[in-house]
C-alpha cells in the first residue's frame, strides 16, 4: 500500500497465478474505492489489511476517514469480484453504470457477455451444433477458472445506478465519469481536471498495449478512446488497473497509438505479400510471431482477428471462403 498522491492510496492485490490488481482508495470525509479487485480469500485479506492501515493513518492524524461508496471500471471478474465482501465489511454503497450492473448480476448474464458468433469473432466456420458445444464448454471452463483463480462473485443489487457520462462528488470535489469503450464496451474512466488525475482501468497500462480480443474488444472504439484521453485538459497522472502508475501520460498515449498503427501495418503487409493465395488469421499470426512460442501466438490471435475485422470494415481487405477456411486478400 502506498499514497501515490495526497489522499489517494494504491492497494495492490498480488497473486501467484494471476496478474496483480490495483485498487484505489480516495480517502477523506466522503471517500470512494475505485475497483473491487479479486474475490478470493487471499486477495481480500490483503485488501482489508492495507485498508486498515490507511484508516489508522488518518485517525492518527486526527483526520476524518469515511469511505461511502465503491465503483468499478468494467465488468471483468478481476475488477468486481470483491464487491460483495468489501461492501459487507465496510458498509459502503455500490455505484454502477447500468451496463456493468446488467453484466455482473448473475452467472447467465456474465456468460452471455462473452457469447460470440464464431464466424464473425473468431473467423472460423463451424456448424451450429459445434458452436453450441464450444460455447458451453468455454462458459463452463471459464466459470470454474474464474471462481478458483479470481474468486468470481456476482453482485445483484447495486445501491446507485449512474449514467456512464456524469459527474460525481468525492470528498467535496467534482470527478467526471465518462465512457471509454475499447477493451470492453462497458468500460468507464474517472477524471479530475483540477488535479489532472485519470483512473484508466484496463484501457491504459504502463506498456504499449492492453488486452484486446473478441468478443468484447473493439479496436476502432479503443483508438477513439485513446485519442479522447489525449485531449483531456491538464492530464498529468494516469492510475491504471494493473502495474505502475503512469507519470508521462502524453508520451504513453502516443506510444499506444503508434503501436496500434504498427500492428495494423503488420497485418496489411502480410496480406499484401501473400495476395495471390490469401491468408487465414492463423497464417497471419505465424508470420508476425514467427519466432514466438505457441502460447504467445494464441494470445496474439485476438488482436489479429480484431484488426482484420476493422480493416475489412474500412474496405482495405476482403474475405473469401476457400475450402471451408476464411482467407483474407487485398481489396
Amino acid at each position: 500500500m502506498k499514497e501515490i498522491y495526497p489522499g489517494i492510496f494504491l492497494i495492490e492485490e498480488k497473486g501467484r497465478f494471476r496478474p496483480s490488481d490495483n485498487i484505489y482508495v480516495l480517502a477523506g470525509n466522503d471517500g470512494i474505492i475505485y475497483d473491487a479487485g479479486y474475490g478470493n480469500k487471499k486477495a481480500l485479506k490483503q485488501f482489508f489489511k492495507y485498508f486498515k492501515e490507511i484508516e489508522t493513518h488518518y485517525k492518527d492524524q486526527h483526520k476524518k476517514f469515511q469511505i461511502t461508496r465503491i465503483i468499478v471500471s468494467h465488468a471483468h471478474s478481476d475488477h468486481f469480484s470483491g464487491l460483495k465482501e468489501i461492501t459487507n465489511r465496510l458498509n459502503t454503497k455500490v455505484v454502477l453504470t447500468e451496463k456493468i450492473a446488467k453484466i455482473i448480476k448473475d452467472k447467465v448474464s456474465f456468460n452471455n457477455s462473452y457469447q460470440a458468433d464464431d464466424y464473425e469473432d473468431y473467423l472460423k466456420i463451424r456448424k451450429n451444433y459445434k458452436r453450441k458445444i464450444r460455447n458451453f464448454l468455454r462458459n463452463f471452463g471459464e466459470s470454474t477458472f474464474y471462481k478458483k483463480i479470481f474468486g468470481l462473485s456476482y453482485f445483484t443489487n447495486p445501491d446507485i445506478i449512474i449514467d456512464e457520462n456524469t459527474v460525481i462528488s468525492i470528498n467535496s470535489e467534482s470527478w467526471k465519469i465518462f465512457p471509454c469503450p475499447g477493451h470492453c464496451p462497458d468500460h468507464i474512466s474517472l477524471y479530475n481536471e483540477e488535479k489532472g488525475i485519470l483512473f484508466s482501468g484496463d484501457n491504459v497500462l504502463n506498456m504499449k498495449s492492453t488486452w484486446l480480443g473478441p468478443p468484447e474488444s473493439n479496436i476502432a472504439d479503443y483508438l477513439e478512446t485513446i485519442r479522447n484521453l489525449q485531449n483531456l485538459p491538464n492530464l498529468k497522472l494516469i492510475l491504471p488497473a494493473h502495474g505502475e502508475i503512469i507519470k508521462n501520460p502524453k508520451e504513453t498515449l502516443t506510444a499506444i497509438l503508434e503501436r496500434m498503427q504498427e500492428r495494423e501495418e503488420q497485418v496489411l503487409n502480410a496480406i499484401y505479400k501473400h495476395s495471390s493465395k490469401g491468408l487465414s488469421p492463423e497464417n497471419i499470426v505465424k508470420i508476425i510471431y514467427s519466432t514466438e512460442n505457441k502460447i504467445k501466438r494464441i494470445i496474439a490471435r485476438g488482436w489479429v482477428v480484431l484488426t482484420l475485422k476493422m480493416l475489412e470494415k474500412k474496405g482495405k481487405i476482403k474475405r473469401k471462403v476457400v475450402k471451408k477456411k476464411i482467407l483474407f486478400f487485398p481489396s
